[in-house]
């Protein structure tokens, strides 16, 4: 085998081009080396790479690129319902495993801990792939990651497993421990000797890179420094960044105008550490798909050839921005009467731009209206150029637009506090005594199936409705590139939380009643919620897009899945789409966009709006005001009515 890693992650936000590159990546792999088997796979089912390469790819490995003997290219989609099985065995081996507590019995300690299991499949999916390249199977593995938040929650899953097999066996914790326990051979015992592999090969700078992909834009930025961070504090060496859809040097004022806007941002990944190479690839007029697009465009970027070309000068800044026209091609049709309106789409399209923009009319419009973010690449603040918190607090210059940014971390760490708490009071009589059941109440949340700290968007935009003190609540949500994973809460802390309840219910004579109590109250929140989403008169969703081909067939998959979960999809909205130009070469651009617009309408039978770009990205209440004004219809028979 070659020298270097065996295994290459790349990650980033939504829509950064993650797949592209890797694809390149694998490709570049197995030009060098055809005698290896490289593989490449997505670590969540999201169908992305059947976009690049323009052909179903299922969970069995196709062949893509034939090499020398076994050697060569083969791709697959995660599939969940490939590691299923597995993931009912841990399961069974926890629920088996564990061990009777002072009050709980051996039973219900394991019905607890084994509550752990929904969620896993990425991680499992990934430690199958790393057993194949244990054994000798594959040479290489180049693995498309989801976006920064799922990512991070995949490595934090393997703690959140590992620490949920010492809850059910009552492990005491490492600084206690006398003597170090030997390795056994029970399911448990082989499951946390794979986790101390998995930890083993991710953390080796030798063996693993991570290659962080980002895009020179406000949130990218923010998406990468998160990112960047939680790699770093899990121990994940990265071993470049790369700064995809970088504009390349060019006399149009146009693309003048967003490389300028590119330019700070690439300054600061950067300054991120001086060690780790920036490498910019340039941005394609049609982005690189199939064997015949992927095979050049791999050759062109491999070792960061286009970075010297694309390099940025000491006066390349942000432009002025564009003066929206007074009066719109098309008067975009206005938002329905609907209580919640959530802007969702993949990372990067400038959900919060728009949430904040409509959210602006909307309140000079009706009335009072919460603007919240649940997203935590909080982007609020600096597009409604005003400081916010966690708490509702005033626009300034506004008469009722209200703001928020959830804090969804110190939410959960408040209910895990009191959880704590309340688990405390009901060990009390046992003085100092140990007990398995003990130490898994007074964890409970440290051992919750990942994604379930959104329990907290959940509980307070249920709040929110509640209270009926607005007329309209304005959500941006978190990206994400199968869909919108707030949806994806409630069935999962619905499930969670019924398991919990079947427990703290049997033994409420015995303490467990006040948890019970706020187990039921949060069960309450999850319900609402469920029924507010699936009623038009309450909730909507506007898909928010760029006019790229990758993009819109992400964007297809987007409305398929709301309306699968028949969610009321209000429209799709293509954003920072080129203004009229006599610039040719910007006009072919914007003809493209609006093309790639056409199509999708045309696909998905429901109206498009189309949100131009204005030279930078609007911050604050005029031009905000500004941007929203200039929104237009993309066909005339989809707008009978001025826009709100």
């Amino acid at each position: 085998m070659r020298d270097g890693p065996v295994l290459h992650l790349f990650g980033g936000k939504g829509g950064a081009g993650k797949s592209t590159l890797a694809s390149a990546f694998a490709f570049t792999l197995t030009d060098a080396a055809p005698k290896e088997s490289v593989v490449l796979c997505s670590s969540e089912p999201t169908k992305a790479l059947s976009d690049v390469w323009k052909r179903r790819l299922t969970g069995k490995p196709t062949k893509l690129v034939p090499g020398k003997g076994e050697g060569g290219l083969s791709a697959y989609e995660f599939e969940v319902e490939s590691v299923q099985e597995r993931a009912e065995a841990i399961r069974a081996a926890l629920s088996s495993g564990a061990v009777k507590g002072l009050l709980l019995s051996d039973e219900d300690v394991g019905k607890l801990v084994s509550g752990v299991v929904p969620g896993l499949e990425p991680l499992l999916g990934l430690l199958d792939l790393l057993s194949e390249l244990e054994s000798g199977k594959l040479d290489r593995a180049v693995v498309d990651m989801a976006g920064t938040g799922p990512t991070l929650r995949l490595f934090d899953t393997a703690n959140i497993l590992r620490r949920a097999v010492a809850l059910a066996r009552g492990e005491k914790p490492a600084g206690k421990r006398k003597d170090a326990a030997a390795p056994g051979d029970t399911p448990l015992d082989q499951l946390v000797a794979e986790l101390d592999r998995f930890w083993a090969l991710v953390k080796d700078p030798q063996r693993t890179a991570f290659h962080l992909v980002a895009q020179a834009e406000p949130v990218g930025e923010s998406q990468a420094k998160a990112l960047f961070t939680g790699l770093r504090e899990r121990g994940i060496p990265i071993s470049e960044i790369v700064v995809n859809a970088v504009e390349e040097r060019a006399s149009s004022p146009a693309f003048a105008g967003r490389r300028g806007l590119q330019a700070p941002h690439v300054r600061k990944f950067q300054t991120f550490d001086k060690a780790i190479p920036v490498h910019l690839v340039q941005r394609r007029v049609e982005a690189p798909r199939g064997l015949e697009g992927l095979r050049p465009f791999a050759k062109e970027i491999a070792g960061g050839r286009e970075t010297k070309a694309l390099e940025f000068g000491a006066a390349e800044g942000p432009p002025a921005l564009v003066r929206a026209p007074s009066m719109p091609p098309i008067a975009a049709p206005p938002l329905p009467p609907t209580r919640l309106i959530f802007f969702v789409g993949q990372g990067g399209v400038g959900k919060s731009s728009c949430a904040a923009a409509a959210a602006v009319t909307l309140t000079e419009k009706e009335g009072p209206v919460l603007l919240i973010s649940v997203d935590p690449a909080h982007g609020l603040s600096d597009v409604l150029q005003s400081r916010l918190t966690d708490t509702e607090t005033q626009v300034k210059g506004t008469k009722g637009l209200y703001a928020r940014e959830l804090d969804v971390p110190g939410w959960f760490n408040a209910l895990r506090k009191r959880w704590r708490e309340k688990a405390e009071k009901v060990f009390e009589s046992f003085g100092k005594q140990e007990g398995t059941d003990r130490e898994v109440l007074r964890n409970l949340l440290d051992v919750v199936p990942a994604g379930l700290e959104d329990l907290a968007a959940v509980s307070v935009l249920t709040d929110a409705l509640v209270q009926e003190r607005f007329k309209r609540i304005v959500v941006d949500p978190v990206a994400s590139s199968t869909g919108v994973r707030l949806l994806e809460v409630p069935e999962l802390a619905r499930t969670w939380l019924t398991n919990l309840l079947s427990v703290l219910v049997k033994y409420r004579a015995k303490g467990l009643g006040e948890l019970a109590d706020e187990a039921a109250a949060l069960l309450k929140h999850v319900k609402r919620f469920e029924e507010a989403v699936v009623s038009p008169a309450e909730a909507r969703f506007v898909v928010v897009t760029r006019g790229e081909e990758l993009a819109a067939a992400r964007t297809e998959r987007i409305v398929e899945e709301l309306q699968g979960k028949k969610l009321a999809v209000e429209r799709v909205l293509v954003n920072r789409v080129l203004p009229k130009t006599t610039d040719p070469a910007a006009e072919e651009r914007r003809r493209q966009e609006h093309n790639v617009a056409k199509a999708l309408e045309k696909k998905i039978g429901l109206t498009v709006t189309v949100a131009p770009a204005l030279g930078r990205y609007p911050a604050g209440l005029r031009e905000l005001k500004s941007f929203r004004t200039a929104w237009y219809a993309l066909t005339a028979t989809q707008a009978k009515t001025r826009a709100a």
